[in-house]
């Protein structure tokens, strides 16, 4: 019999028996844990035996579950074992960065998402157990090339922010000596430069949830010629200006801070060269300084 682990918040218990029952239903074994953990018996052993013995996994995603430390535990020791992976999104949730290439069910509506989640595993029984679109190499909890740009498409005005972030990325490669994933509140990318041995950031894309944004970190800067002027400063800030309309012009005080700005304003193809300018400059009288404030 085909078994399917089902990984979940306590807080979705009756969403997770919904997609049991149907299951069931369906033919398939099912795994639990508020059913298959016996009074007295180590938790996580149980928890990673049931991966193990499964033939795939479904990822209850709800508010509650995107929070648990458990449920992504759960995926991350699943991906390791390779296996399939589908997710059962049950509210108006982003999905994580580790999920987001791997399939997905709607079932906020419950009776489409059923048939959905039931055709998906089927044909996993049926094909043996791979997934045609599952790309394990392709899965991190961290930011990677593979998951930020489709993570950064599902926020508001998305598919405009990615493109934007994808050009940004292919031209930061070109002219910085290193263009590296981080962030661990919101997920993004830093191009930077190397001066006297040491990596330089000139610009970062963020993920944020409600604004995709590119930022220059000027009080970084502050502490490397000619950027220690105040004066170099606020020229940055006069040039990002004249790319922004009026009610998203940066304060002059940001010279001493971190400029941000929306993705959205850069889709205009000038704007955006013009932004790639302001950053090129930047790079070049950093390197041609090349000394400490």
């Amino acid at each position: 019999m085909f078994k399917v682990f089902i990984s979940h918040s306590n807080e979705d218990v009756e969403a997770t028996q919904f997609i049991a029952e149907a299951l069931r239903s369906a033919g398939f074994g099912v795994w639990v844990d508020f059913e298959n953990i016996r009074g007295g018996a180590a938790w996580l052993c149980e928890i990673e035996a049931g991966i193990e013995r499964c033939d795939a996994v479904v990822v209850v995603l709800s508010a509650a579950s995107r929070r648990s430390s458990w449920v992504e535990r759960e995926c991350l020791y699943a991906f390791q074992l390779n296996k399939p992976v589908i997710t059962a999104l049950i509210a108006d949730v982003l999905i994580p960065l580790h999920l987001i290439n791997i399939q997905y069910c709607d079932m906020r509506e419950r009776e489409p998402g059923r048939a959905k989640l039931l055709e998906a595993l089927s044909s996993l029984r049926a094909g043996g157990g791979e997934l045609d679109s599952y790309v394990p190499d392709a899965v991190s909890r961290e930011p990677v090339a593979a998951n930020f740009f489709p993570y950064v498409e599902q926020l508001p005005g998305g598919d405009i922010a990615a493109l934007v972030a994808r050009d940004l990325f292919h031209w930061a490669r070109q002219i910085a000596d290193e263009v590296a994933f981080g962030g661990e509140r919101s997920p993004g990318f830093h191009a930077r430069i190397a001066v006297n041995e040491r990596l330089v950031t000139v610009f970062t894309v963020w993920a944020y949830r409600r604004n995709p944004s590119a930022q220059i970190p000027l009080d970084y800067l502050a502490a490397r010629a000619p950027f220690a002027r105040r004066a170099e400063r606020r020229k940055i800030v006069t040039r990002l200006n004249r790319l922004l309309p009026r009610s998203a012009r940066i304060s002059r005080d940001k010279a001493d801070g971190r400029p941000t700005f929306s993705l959205h304003y850069l889709s205009d193809a000038q704007r955006l060269e013009a932004f790639k300018q302001v950053i090129s400059e930047m790079a070049g009288a950093l390197r041609a300084t090349g000394e400490v404030a």
